[in-house]
C-alpha cells in the first residue's frame, strides 16, 4: 500500500526468469521516495507476530537458550571490563544479583577524553579497523525526534495543527544520552570470544591514535 491509499504494483518479470523475485527490488528506490516514507521508524516498536518458520527455528533452539545465554554474559563481561578501560569510553557494569540477556551492549562516548573528537569520527575509525559492528543507535532515538511527533498532520491531517509539537531540544538530557552512545553486539559462542578481543583491540587503537584524527 502506497501513500494515498493506492496500491504499488511490483514490477512483472518474464514468468520463465530464475531471477523474478529481483524484479521486487525495484520498488526500494519507490518506497524511500514515497511522501510518507519518513515516518517509517515511529519508536513504538514492531508487532513481531512470529511466523511458523520462526517458531520452528525457536522452538528447536529452546533447549540451547541457558548456554547462549551464559555466553554472552562471559563475553559481556570481557567487553565491559576491557572497553571500560580506553579512554573515551565509559561502560557501565552491572548491578550485583541483575542479570541480562544482552540484547546489545552500550557505552558512553566520552569527547572530553579524547581532545574533543566527535562521535562520528571516532566510530567512522572504528569502522575503517574492521570493527564495523560497533553501531550508532538509530531507531532507539527520543520520540520527540522523530517526524511521527514533530508533524503527525501529515500522516493524520486530522490531528489539530494548533496543539504543541515536540522539537529538537525539548529533552535535553535523553538527546544527549543518544548523541553520546555506541553500541554493539554481545556473542555467545565460546570462538566469539577472540572476535571480542578484536573489537577492544580496534577500540584501544582508535582511542590511541585520536589525535591523528582532530
Amino acid at each position: 500500500m502506497g501513500a494515498h491509499g493506492r496500491l504499488l504494483r511490483i514490477p512483472e518479470a518474464p514468468e520463465t526468469s530464475p531471477c523474478r523475485w529481483l524484479a521486487g527490488r525495484q520498488l526500494i528506490p519507490r518506497l524511500r521516495s514515497a511522501p510518507l516514507a519518513r515516518y517509517a521508524v515511529t519508536g513504538a516498536g514492531l508487532k513481531l507476530r512470529i511466523h511458523p518458520l520462526a517458531a520452528a527455528l525457536a522452538h528447536d533452539q529452546l533447549s540451547r537458550l541457558d548456554a547462549y545465554l551464559a555466553g554472552r554474559e562471559e563475553i559481556a563481561a570481557y567487553l565491559i571490563r576491557e572497553l571500560g578501560q580506553i579512554p573515551g569510553l565509559e561502560v557501565s557494569p552491572m548491578p550485583e544479583g541483575v542479570k541480562s540477556s544482552w540484547y546489545a551492549l552500550t557505552a558512553t562516548y566520552r569527547p572530553d577524553q579524547l581532545g574533543g573528537l566527535p562521535l562520528d569520527r571516532f566510530h567512522a575509525a572504528l569502522v575503517a579497523e574492521g570493527a564495523t559492528e560497533f553501531d550508532r543507535p538509530g531507531s532507539t532515538r527520543p520520540l520527540n525526534q522523530l517526524p511521527l511527533y514533530q508533524r503527525p498532520s501529515h500522516l493524520f491531517p486530522g490531528y489539530p495543527n494548533t496543539r504543541s509539537r515536540y522539537r529538537e531540544g525539548d529533552f535535553p538530557v535523553a538527546e544527549k544520552a543518544h548523541t553520546h552512545t555506541i553500541k554493539l553486539p554481545v556473542w555467545h559462542r565460546e570462538q566469539d570470544l577472540q572476535l571480542a578481543e578484536q573489537y577492544v583491540s580496534a577500540a584501544r587503537k582508535v582511542s590511541e591514535h585520536h589525535k591523528e584524527l582532530l
